[in-house]
């Protein structure tokens, strides 16, 4: 297991003393010795190339403006600018390509540069787009993508948080600080999060357990829906959120940025630091990502949430090594929270407990404050990733990547008073590796073939709650993608196998060892096809296979599971799940006034896995809980995802996204558990006409918009038989943003308001609604300085 030193404050002062001594790295790297002997030089030159960021396809036709001299180029055939007769100094380069975010980055200019521009889909285009032949198309597969402008305005959010922006995304919480995506209806296990390449493993049986990844280091959060288990792994049934790190710079020189934010409710504060730079000499590449976060007990709209508050420290360095046949990098990261439980949750007897489930007000409320009680958690993780790739001429490209995670998880109860012991302590350690080869394309067909292993050993502290007990498990999986293309019609399919290898410890009721084993076989395989009607309408299909083995959580969980309040129970017998999923997406696109996007699916799953909290409680010397145990049964999703954008004025645009889940039990025909209500967001955005102007606020915009969130009516006694599901309710939410010169460097300021009319309700999907209300009314707002 790794070890750290505590980074605690100490982080603080790396953040600082790293911009501090920017000023003198920034000399080294970027001046030249005998700049101060030359009045001036325009005789210099800027050249390079602009690429899509995923396809690293060039784009033919973008706009590379200098600002400040009012100078515009247009790429060429292969994706190439040039400037000639530059004089030295410091300028603003802007490029823009239809379809993709425009950036704005700083040049320094003491000698002839080549720098490579790398741009990233809009998401307003919604999904992943290539290009090819100097057209936009889309994957087959339906894939959302939160960059650029919309991913700033999340900045101080949690994963979960930031990812509901985005249409057929919700999130299932605990309290006010703890939430894990759903896509489709789907979450837990069923969604893979990828963090710069690699499965992220953690205690992810949890609910309430959320991602252990700093949201501040991404360039790009992206969204696969349905089925994707080809790739990246049979158990992705639901979905992949993938995030992703901006790419090393390509450019000789150090860069980077500040982020300051705050907010209101919680009164949460939050320091993120960045810096990366590159070598002259040698093709060597570096960044350092750090941010700490504090924030106190959270505020209903009548009321304190007692003992929410929360800490984290976050730390990520990648080292990268690049030439133009092969390459390799370096990355780490560190990640430690510190996460206060509802205190009106834990209770110390049965009567107590029926009494505060659907209380109006909780009995215990307290007054705000920072200080974290119990009942908390404390969680560490660590990430250590080394990829590398061989281009192998005409047989294509080479790559391997290995992961080592650590995870360390920390429960306290409330009613037990021990000092520093937590009553749960797990550690988890995760290998994983990955070796690919993507072929050159063979007339119309391109494809990747792979294979895969994860490796992972669980064990709890002595004396310590068993609640999860110790397992090995080792998975090897094999997969093979390719893709047809030809004219308007492209063509996918895919093929995986994986087998995984359970071997269990845990003492039954009458203290004996007991060593089961399991192996668990899961194909999965898909198929889509997506037809260009015309220039601005797509239509695409996909059927997708995927099985999941059970987790052994879901097998052998047994006792108090502190953060969700609830006492849970395993099924040794559950089998895998297995799911066919099939969708269906009309898109039209790259028009001036109307952008859309329909997407209807349908989900089949045989074996489907839930936790069903149960009538009675549970009463132990931990206090008086809610009963919960996991079922298997056949289950259908179906629904629908709409997002439209509608440009009223060429100012003014009318922004839906609308969200339709239903999901049954297929064998008794009643509702399933926590499956997220219809939803619809609609936003008016305003977008200033100051670009370009002699302004010093540019990109300035200006939002106003509501969200509503039907009752789940398809919730009864069955499905949840401690509480009605609670009302529908509508929440208004606002954002303004600018960006200003100061001198020569750009500032970019925003704030956003949550529940502008503190509006009192419960939402459906968190677990902690039979207790307390949500959130009331918050204002974040974000400053980011670029060095």
């Amino acid at each position: 297991m790794f070890k750290l030193p505590v980074i605690g404050k100490n982080l603080l002062l790396l953040v600082l003393s790293l911009f501090l001594a920017h000023a003198g790295l920034a000399q080294d790297m970027y001046l030249d010795p005998e700049a101060d002997l030359v009045e001036q030089d325009c005789g210099l030159t800027f050249s390079g190339k602009v690429i899509d960021h995923d396809s690293r396809e060039p784009l033919i036709g973008a706009t590379v403006l200098i600002t400040e001299l009012q100078k515009a180029v247009i790429t060429d055939e292969y994706g190439n600018y040039h400037f000639h007769h530059l004089c030295r100094g410091s300028y603003t380069v802007t490029t823009t390509y239809i379809g993709y975010e425009v950036i704005s980055t700083s040049l320094r200019l003491t000698s002839s540069v080549v720098r490579n521009m790398t741009l990233h889909v809009d998401a307003k285009t919604f999904g992943a787009v290539e290009v090819v032949g100097g057209r936009m198309i889309k994957h087959t597969q339906e894939t959302e993508t939160l960059t650029g402008r919309e991913l700033e305005e999340t900045k101080g959010l949690s994963l979960g948080e930031s990812l509901k922006k985005l249409t057929g995304v919700s999130s299932v919480q605990t309290g006010p600080t703890v939430s894990k995506p759903v896509i489709h209806g789907l979450f837990g296990n069923r969604v893979l999060i990828l963090n710069n390449g690699v499965r992220h493993e953690s205690q992810q049986w949890g609910n309430e357990h959320a991602p252990e990844i700093d949201p501040l280091n991404a360039q790009e959060l992206k969204v696969v829906k349905g089925a994707a288990g080809v790739r990246y792994g049979s158990d992705a049934i639901g979905g992949i959120v993938m995030v992703n790190p901006k790419p090393l710079p390509d450019s000789a020189g150090v860069a980077g940025e500040v982020n300051l934010i705050g907010s209101t409710n919680t009164r949460m504060g939050t320091v993120a630091g960045m810096v990366e730079g590159r070598l002259r000499q040698v093709p060597l590449s570096w960044r350092l990502h750090t941010s700490l976060k504090k924030a106190g007990s959270a505020q209903a709209p009548d009321y304190n949430l007692n003992n929410t508050g929360f800490e984290e420290q976050n730390l990520a360095a990648t080292v990268g090594y690049q030439q133009e046949r092969f390459g390799a990098e370096l990355y780490y990261s560190y990640f430690h929270s510190k996460l206060g439980f509802l205190s009106s949750a834990h209770i110390g007897n049965l009567t107590d407990l029926a009494n505060a489930i659907g209380r109006e007000q909780p009995e215990e409320t307290g007054s705000f404050t920072y200080t974290i009680a119990r009942p908390y958690q404390d969680v560490t993780h660590h990430l250590l990733k080394a990829r590398g790739y061989y281009k192998t001429g005409d047989l294509g490209e080479l790559q391997f990547t290995y992961g080592l995670q650590d995870n360390r998880r920390q429960e306290y109860d409330r009613h037990r008073n021990t000092g520093d012991t937590p009553q749960l302590d797990l550690d988890l350690q995760t290998h994983t590796s990955e070796l690919v080869w993507e072929h050159e394309p063979i007339g119309n067909l391109s494809g990747t073939i792979g294979a895969t292993t994860i490796w992972q050993n669980n064990t709890y502290a002595p004396n310590t709650r068993a609640l999860l007990p110790f397992f090995k498990g080792l998975t090897v999986g094999a997969f093979l993608a390719e893709k047809w293309q030809k004219n308007r019609l492209q063509l996918e399919a895919g093929l995986r196998y994986d087998q995984k290898a359970l071997d269990i410890q845990r003492w039954d009721g009458t203290r004996e060892l007991l060593k089961p084993s399991y192996t668990f076989h899961n194909l999965s395989g898909s198929f889509g096809a997506l037809y260009e009607l015309g220039y601005h309408v797509t239509l695409s299909g996909q059927v997708g296979y995927a099985s999941r083995a059970p987790h052994a959580y879901e097998l052998f969980a047994r006792g108090l599971h502190n953060s969700a309040a609830t006492y849970e129970v395993g099924d040794p017998n559950l089998v895998s799940e297995a799911a066919v999923n099939t969708m269906a997406t009309f898109t039209y696109h790259s028009n001036p006034r109307l952008n859309g996007e329909l997407s209807l699916y349908h989900n089949t799953i045989n074996n489907y896995i839930y936790l069903q909290i149960a009538p009675e409680y549970a009463l132990g010397v931990q206090g008086a809980y809610l009963y919960a145990k996991y079922q298997q049964a056949d289950a259908r999703f179906w629904g629908a995802d709409i997002m439209a954008d509608y440009a009223l004025t060429s100012r003014l645009t009318l922004i839906n996204k609308t969200s339709l889940v239903y999901a049954i039990n297929r064998e008794t025909g009643n509702y399933l558990p926590f499956i997220t209500p219809n939803r619809t967001d609609n936003t008016l955005r305003y977008s200033f006409d100051d670009n370009g102007s002699s302004s010093k606020l540019t990109s300035s915009y200006l939002a106003l918009g509501g969200l509503y969130v039907a009752r789940q009516s398809r919730s009864d006694a069955q499905s949840d038989p401690v509480l009605p599901a609670p009302d529908a309710y509508f929440l208004l939410h606002a954002e303004i943003g600018t960006s200003i010169q100061l001198g020569k460097q750009p500032v970019e300021l925003g704030l956003v308001g949550n529940n502008l009319l503190n509006t009192t309700y419960r939402d459906y999907q968190n677990r902690l609604r039979y207790f307390s209300d949500e959130m009331g009314r918050m204002l974040l707002f974000r400053v980011k300085f670029l060095l």
